[in-house]
């Protein structure tokens, strides 16, 4: 017997209309067209690892290069033209750990600094967060029912400068948050979830990313979508954990399956169905982390490759 699959259908401007519980069958495979580039780069002593986060319809790419040498993080941009520029935010007179994740059309990316030497794993409870133009880093603050916060987690980001990601409360529980450019935030919990991250938002305010209703060591991630403060479960069908990664203007979401604590893949989802991205790649699990949002670029890595592509 397949696996049921919960999801919810959205229509016009992603307004909840209906609930819907299908069977899951055997996914298509996407027809994609990618552009390569190396994950690996000779430094001194050692190797710098790229790892791509996020993308914008300029074929932009931001993400975080991690060396072994000193395991310091960086974070990159890695121009249309495949030109490389690194950053690191200095604290007191230190760089510190850096990754950005997400980048605006305007040219604004966003990510956070935070002096663990694990950007990736730190960044999920939370560092400075800040957005960053031309070479002004600008730290953020976030104020949600009263409370300040300027520990948590960017995200994503949208044309108004609108950002979403996760941040810890004071009983430490894991929560989603939307923040508007003015510095006031809402938190978003998944009903009946103990922890919510929210990794995405389009232009017209869509939200997705991932929940669980258990704490690890027993965390089993479920997609989500969030618009106009209705919740919908979206998850990949199969007996893998799901965590959406994007989503488009046009409602074209993109996510990553988990097989125990290892990404298995990747997908594509719209007008209810999935189909499987993959990278030719001797079988190495590909990794779609961020979705443009106009044009439906997509980035991220598999193995020791980097790509930029397109999928339908």
């Amino acid at each position: 017997m397949p696996p049921i699959m919960r999801f919810t259908m959205f229509a016009g401007s992603f307004a909840l209309i209906a609930s819907l519980s299908v069977r899951a069958q055997a996914q298509t495979q996407a027809s994609c067209q990618f552009t390569s580039f190396s994950r690996i780069f000779t430094i001194p002593g050692g190797t710098r690892f790229l790892v791509p986060r996020g993308i914008n319809d300029y074929n932009t790419v931001v993400g975080d290069a991690q060396d072994n040498t000193d395991f310091s993080v960086r974070a990159f941009t890695r121009w249309s033209g495949g030109g490389i520029t690194y950053y690191r935010h200095s604290s007191n007179g230190a760089a510190g750990n850096t990754t950005f994740t997400q980048r605006s059309n305007g040219g604004i990316s966003v990510g956070v600094a935070d002096s663990s030497t694990d950007t990736y794993l730190a960044s999920a409870t939370g560092g400075t967060p800040f957005t960053f133009k031309g070479s002004t880093f600008t730290p953020l603050t976030m104020s949600i029912a009263g409370t300040t916060y300027n520990q948590f987690t960017v995200w994503g980001t949208n044309r108004w400068d609108t950002t979403v990601g996760a941040f810890k409360d004071s009983s430490g529980k894991m929560r989603g948050f939307k923040r508007y450019s003015d510095g006031r935030g809402i938190a978003l919990d998944y009903p009946g979830a103990v922890e919510t991250v929210a990794t995405a938002i389009n232009d017209k305010g869509t939200i997705v990313g991932w929940y669980s209703k258990h704490l690890p060591p027993s965390e089993w991630r479920h997609g989500f979508i969030s618009s106009n403060g209705k919740w919908a479960t979206l998850d990949y069908p199969s007996l893998l954990q799901t965590n959406l990664t994007g989503i488009t203007n046009t409602n074209l979401i993109v996510g990553i399956t988990i097989k125990g604590n290892h990404e298995n893949g990747s997908f594509l989802y719209q007008s209810g169905k999935f189909k499987d991205i993959v990278l030719p790649n001797l079988g190495v699990p590909t990794s779609v982390n961020g979705i443009s949002p106009s044009k439906g670029l997509i980035t991220g890595l598999s193995g020791y490759t980097g790509f930029v592509g397109m999928c339908h």
